[in-house]
């Protein structure tokens, strides 16, 4: 009998209408990666989907992404902004970035194919950072004292803390005190051993 009334109403006012459909949230999460956020080196999730891509825009992407980030780790120098600059544009040309797969989606978020090449992108921003706080005065004491590796090079090799052979000549020589981080260490003279106390028993012949 319910089971009548149950058709008959059905019958009377038809079935109930279908629940619109839920929207989706398409801003990013707070723990969603952006190019400015692993550069920073904040932890994040890299959640967008991916999808494909023109590996030139992927390049363009990535020197966009960096130009910024490069004037401010430069700290005002304009030869490593530069320096900075072009790396990151060879770093966008290569495999590493330059995928077929998008790096990130319309709102910013980075996918998972991208993770590589932002960790690249990363280190370049970060070790012209170093470069721009750490040697300054070092490198402006060597170009005073006519070393042959430029001053830009030379912050960019201490940066590393790996000289090449004509800057460790240049920290041999000069600017000691301020290169002191970098200087190579002198090595120690050899000692002589003392000459054998001579037995009374047995004087040698002269």
């Amino acid at each position: 009998m319910r089971l009548l009334a149950l058709l008959l109403l059905i019958a009377q006012e038809g079935l109930p209408g279908v629940p619109p459909r839920m929207p989706v949230d398409e801003e990013p999460s707070a723990a969603a990666c952006t190019f400015p956020l692993v550069l920073r080196g904040d932890p994040c999730a890299y959640e967008a989907s991916s999808a494909p891509a023109d590996p030139s825009d992927n390049a363009g992407a990535v020197l966009d992404a960096g130009r910024e980030a490069c004037a401010a780790a430069a700290h005002g120098d304009i030869g490593l902004r530069r320096e900075c600059e072009h790396a990151l544009a060879d770093l966008g040309a290569s495999d590493h970035c330059a995928l077929r797969s998008r790096l990130a989606d319309g709102r910013g978020r980075l996918t998972h194919e991208a993770q590589g090449c932002a960790e690249l992108l990363r280190q370049e921003i970060s070790r012209t950072s170093r470069a721009a706080t750490l040697s300054p005065g070092c490198c402006r004491c060597l170009a005073e004292s006519r070393c042959s590796v430029g001053a830009t090079q030379c912050k960019r090799e201490l940066a590393d803390l790996m000289p090449s052979a004509a800057l460790r000549s240049c920290l041999s020589k000069s600017c000691s005190d301020l290169c002191s981080f970098a200087a190579p260490a002198r090595s120690a003279p050899e000692e002589t051993s003392p000459a054998p106390l001579e037995d009374p028993r047995n004087p040698k012949k002269i």
